[in-house]
């Protein structure tokens, strides 16, 4: 019985994880663009001047990327890992989904591929 309980935790902890990267992975586009333009110093948009506070706006940008890196990280290669442990075959299934929400992020917020790098890179 307590094989099974700690097969059932493994799993759980598997879907939780699974769950978290798939919200990293739709959040990446939005989180993307925050982290680029605060680094690029256009956090205020591309028509104003930051002047000053265009350090504060890198270093925003930084703490941003380390945070998100420390959310992503862990659970990305949690995911990955127990994935590749099942076949390799099986480890474009989180690649796939990864992308797919990526994209669909980029379809829901901004219309399309097209407004979205108009928005982040003034394109």
């Amino acid at each position: 019985m307590e094989v099974q309980e700690a097969c059932m935790i493994k799993k759980v902890i598997y879907c939780l994880n699974f769950i978290w990267t798939s919200f990293i992975a739709f959040s990446f586009p939005i989180c993307f663009e925050m982290i680029f333009l605060c680094i690029s110093g256009h956090s205020k948009g591309y028509g104003y001047d930051l002047g000053s506070e265009k350090d504060i706006s890198v270093m925003f940008g930084l703490i941003g990327s380390l945070i998100w890196l420390a959310l992503a990280v862990p659970s990305n290669i949690y995911v990955f890992r127990k994935t590749l442990s099942k076949g390799k075959r099986y480890i474009l299934i989180p690649i796939i989904l990864y992308i797919a929400l990526a994209l669909a992020c980029v379809i829901i917020t901004y219309g399309g591929w097209a407004n979205y790098a108009k928005e982040v890179f003034n394109i």
